[in-house]
């Protein structure tokens, strides 16, 4: 509580001299003479400690003093004529208090009461009043001082001592006069400290005048000079003297910038700033935040964040209201809004999103909110993430029906549904409105555009050219029209109307540009597919011939094939050879095909040495070639057609014997057989149509067996024996019965009906009833697939694996298939490896085989086994896209070996190139990869930046567009952005579809909560 500066020292000096004095005092008395008997020896003894302030000693001295006086003993009222008597008691009485003797106030009491008209009696109540205000104990202190005063004794002080006990009792009203009284006395001490409380009063009183005047008044006082300016600046700033404070305040701080005048630097910018002369306002915030620190209250930062949002120095300005915008007050919502647009001017549009996603959720300023909000879905839109700002758009719209941003919202509306891929709602947005801009065709034209294009890829071709269609009514964008009319012209390819496409093509084709170069290439395949190979050749021609873009690459090895086809078609056998050649020379895909058939045309034209050596070549230069059957095969027929017989068999027994599993092993043993009869040899003749019979009776062969068999059997003059063939062949082969069809027929409906328990039984009871069916491999594919579906992997495996040990159904490639994705996902890795080596080697199409090579890549990436991962990704890379997609999953797994090696360097060659490929799947986890790298190396706002393109590129992949953003905030939470963290995880949770997203974001989040 606010008294005297010097009481307490006064108080504190005392009681250590009191101690000291009493046993110095009397060890000295002790040693006097006790004969001294000159009267007032004692008295003066006493007067001299007291002054020394050895209370205790005085008052043994001043009780010597006064013991002969009294004779009837310390009852006795003493003579007040005698003044040294009346003093000594005084001084008995006072000292008393002065060391706490018990029963000290009596003797003060009794004191006055037998001397009241004595002077000293006004002066103990003094002395006493002064006694209690420096132990504090003001209540008491005031009883006292208001008699001491009363009677007029040593009137200034006890005044002010009066005065400050009244002020620490809270009258101030009874306080003022006497601090007015006691602030004019020239010669009071005291005068500077009263003029001060006076000041304070008068303030409080919001009497400012009166107040500045006292703070005046002892402005140079060195005990109060560090404060007075304070209250001075305050009393201006409340009376609002603008100009009168700066006039003050300015030249003061000129002179001094010290933690002392806080107050007035604050009070000097919190002018400045009502002025709107936030330049002027800025150095004074500053000084008072660097003395003030934490304690500097947050409607003040914030006004020195906004002074320096109005200056352009934005980034100042984020550093002083992100920790404001974290609150939930009114001063928060207006932080966060600042805080928001400050970060847009710094071009960092991320935080902005989040900084007015928390001022929109505070609705202490409704005007605040709704921009805020406005902003937020604004910001969604500019950064491509559509599905989120469709929703804030339409709730924006629906809170707020009558807002200025009602028009621009509108407009946003169709943006957003662009944004966010969700095509047939933007459309059906579009056409729903009942006026169209310019600005909304072009959106319209895109939209449609992009939807023909997604229908396309779902093979939904009516869709798509209706989709197309609406785009080319719109022909604001010609490169977009022009790209239209393409995907029309597909969309009519892929559904095999030719006649329709064609023209389509053709139109493309006289112009410049992609698509023109493309039609080129669509143009041949359109004619080569309806076998018009004439009217292909010239369009492949014109293709191959040109310059091709490095993404062309591909589509031109692949377009120097079918031109040599067609010249080989048209039986232009030299032109042909050229063109397979060219396509060998540039190591195209498929270039083990290009090789074979240049062997069938040398045995075509009966060139029969180079046809075998370029058979041999295949079988050598391309070993895991499906085409290495065929040129054994063909090899061999070569000599069989010119008739060496004896050559051919041993041909024919290569391949049966080397590729026992080969789909060619029904033709290879009719050849021999027909060779053995025509060389006479008659029982391995009849051996090689009966193991036809026996093993492969429902091949295409097994007819011409039967009639081979009996022939041979007749020229060995053996006829009889033929019967007993024919017998045992129509019992292995007995033809379908209608119950048989009808019976299997109904399982295949039961599982195409996706009522797969009731199909399992339905195949179980056909394979037993018919175990030698032509059916039982398809009815084995089905019972497995029906198992598959319903979780039962061990019996899936179980089905799948008879097919693949039977080796020679049409189902084998698809039973293999589904049995190395199984295998994989049970871990069994050996076992998926050989499945998918089997389907390699099996399959007729090159589909299949890339599939199967997919699969067997990540087989390999999960064992884990890298290097054979990147070593078949990039055969595939280099294959093209022969299935869709499949050379942006290979050109991923590269980057994803070289991350995994830590060959960070390498992996951002690959990931930026599978990015590159196109926006898919394979493309979202690249950029994510692209993103952790950045953030393991600690580059976090370039991991930031490189993460924030996912809403614009990778948006419609709801997992790992929710995989980015937790790494936006694991970036946030590393660059100590904490707050960004949270407001990213809280959007995430809020807006993932993703539930396995949803369930870590929430785990994040709870992390991030738990340490702070």
């Amino acid at each position: 509580m606010p008294h005297h500066p010097s009481q307490s020292r006064q108080r504190c000096r005392q009681l250590c001299l009191l101690t000291f004095g009493l046993f110095t005092t009397l060890s000295a008395l002790a040693q006097r003479t006790q004969s001294y008997q000159e009267p007032d020896y004692h008295y003066r003894n006493g007067l001299e400690l007291f002054e020394r302030s050895n209370y205790a000693a005085a008052r043994y001295e001043f009780r010597q003093y006064l013991e002969p006086r009294r004779g009837q003993g310390a009852s006795t009222l003493l003579n007040t004529n005698d003044q040294n008597a009346v003093d000594a008691e005084y001084y008995i009485a006072l000292t008393s208090l002065y060391i706490d003797e018990p029963g000290a106030e009596l003797l003060v009491d009794r004191f006055v009461k037998n001397h009241s008209a004595h002077p000293k009696a006004s002066q103990l109540y003094g002395d006493l009043g002064s006694y209690y205000f420096a132990r504090e104990d003001y209540t008491k202190a005031i009883g006292f001082l208001e008699k001491a005063v009363a009677q007029g004794g040593n009137n200034s002080r006890y005044k002010y001592q009066l005065a400050l006990s009244y002020y620490n009792t809270q009258d101030l009203q009874r306080a003022l006069p006497l601090l007015n009284e006691v602030k004019l006395d020239p010669n009071s001490t005291d005068a500077p400290a009263a003029s001060y409380y006076a000041g304070v009063i008068n303030f409080r009183n919001r009497n400012f005048n009166e107040a500045v005047a006292d703070f005046r008044r002892v402005e140079t006082n060195p005990t109060y000079q560090n404060q007075v300016p304070n209250w001075i600046a305050q009393a201006l700033y409340r009376q609002r003297r603008f100009d009168d404070l700066l006039a003050y305040t300015e030249p003061l701080l000129r002179r001094s910038n010290g933690a002392g005048l806080s107050e007035v630097a604050l009070f000097t910018a919190e002018v400045y700033y009502q002025q709107n002369q936030f330049a002027k306002a800025i150095p004074y915030y500053k000084q008072y935040i660097a003395a003030a620190g934490a304690k500097a209250p947050g409607a003040v930062r914030f006004r020195y964040g906004q002074s320096l949002f109005r200056t352009g120095a934005y980034t100042d300005a984020i550093t002083q209201l992100k920790s404001l915008a974290t609150g939930k007050d009114t001063t928060a919502q207006y932080a966060a809004y600042t805080l928001g647009v400050s970060y847009l001017q710094t071009q960092n549009p991320t935080y902005a999103l989040n900084a007015f996603d928390q001022a929109g959720r505070l609705s202490f300023n409704r005007d605040i909110q709704e921009e805020a909000r406005f902003n937020h879905a604004k910001l969604l839109v500019d950064q491509n993430n559509g599905a989120d700002a469709v929703k804030e758009l339409t709730a924006f719209l629906k809170q707020y029906p009558d807002s200025k941003f009602e028009n621009e919202a509108n407009e946003l509306v169709g943006e957003a549904y662009f944004a966010s891929n969700n095509y047939p709602a933007a459309i059906a947005y579009i056409e729903g409105l009942k006026r169209r801009t310019p600005r909304i065709n072009t959106t319209y034209q895109r939209l449609t555009y992009n939807q023909g294009v997604n229908d396309f890829n779902a093979e939904r071709y009516p869709q798509a050219v209706a989709n197309l269609d609406k785009s080319l009514r719109y022909p604001v964008d010609n490169a977009l029209q022009q790209a239209a009319q393409f995907w029309k012209a597909e969309a009519y390819s892929a559904g095999k109307q030719y006649d329709t496409a064609i023209p389509l093509y053709a139109s493309i084709a006289k112009g410049a540009g992609e698509y023109a170069s493309k039609s080129l290439y669509a143009l041949g395949y359109a004619y080569y597919n309806k076998k018009d190979y004439a009217r292909a050749l010239p369009y492949f021609r014109d293709f191959v011939s040109r310059k091709a873009d490095n993404d062309e690459q591909a589509q031109v090895l692949d377009a120097t094939i079918r031109l040599a086809d067609a010249y080989f078609a048209g039986k232009q056998y030299e032109n042909a050879m050229r063109y397979y050649d060219q396509a060998i020379a540039r190591n195209a895909p498929d270039k083990d095909y290009a090789a074979y058939q240049k062997a069938v045309i040398l045995s075509y034209v009966g060139r029969d040495a180079e046809a075998k050596a370029q058979f041999d070549q295949v079988q050598r230069q391309f070993p895991n070639s499906r085409f290495v059957d065929e040129s054994l095969f063909q090899t061999a027929n070569v000599d069989f057609e010119k008739g060496a017989y004896q050559v051919a068999i041993r041909g024919f027994s290569k391949l049966i014997d080397g590729k026992p599993n080969s789909k060619l092993v029904p033709a290879a043993l009719l050849k021999r057989a027909i060779a053995y009869g025509n060389l006479q040899q008659y029982d391995p003749a009849v051996a090689d149509y009966k193991r036809i019979l026996d093993s492969y009776g429902d091949s295409e062969q097994a007819q011409s067996a039967l009639l081979g068999i009996q022939n041979t059997l007749n020229d060995a003059g053996r006829p009889e024996e033929f019967s007993q063939v024919l017998g045992q062949y129509k019992k292995s082969n007995p033809g379908s019965t209608d119950v048989e069809r009808v019976q299997f027929e109904n399982a295949r409906n039961i599982y195409a009906n996706e009522k797969y328990a009731q199909a399992i039984q339905s195949f179980i009871a056909f394979l037993q009833e018919y175990p030698a069916s032509p059916n039982l491999n398809e009815a084995r594919y089905y019972l497995a697939e029906s198992y598959r579906q319903t979780d039962d992997v061990a019996n899936a495996l179980r089905y799948y694996n008879q097919i693949i040990a039977d080796n020679r159904s049409s189902f084998l490639v698809r039973a293999a298939t589904r049995a190395a994705e199984l295998e994989t996902s049970q871990k069994n890795y050996p076992r998926a490896i050989r499945n998918y080596q089997l389907i390699i080697s099996k399959a007729d199409d090159k589909a299949a085989q890339v599939t199967a090579q997919l699969g067997l890549m990540d087989t390999y990436f999960a064992m884990p086994k890298p290097d054979s991962a990147a070593a078949i990704a990039r055969d595939v890379v280099t294959g093209g896209n022969v299935v869709p997609g499949a050379q942006n999953r290979a050109q991923l797994m590269l980057g994803k070996v070289a991350f995994a090696k830590g060959d960070y360097k390498t992996a951002q060659t690959e990931l930026d190139k599978t990015i590159a490929l196109g926006k898919d799947v394979n493309g979202a986890e690249a950029l994510y990869y692209l993103g952790d790298i950045l953030y393991k190396q600690k580059k976090y706002k370039e991991s930031i930046a490189s993460l924030l393109k996912f809403n614009e590129q990778f948006g419609d992949f709801e997992y790992w567009k929710g995989k980015a953003f937790m790494l936006v905030a694991d970036n946030n939470v590393a660059l100590e952005e904490t707050a960004q963290a949270k407001a990213v995880l809280n959007s995430i949770i809020e807006n993932s579809s993703d539930q396995t997203i949803v369930a870590e974001a929430k785990q994040k989040l709870a992390t991030l909560d738990s340490k702070n």
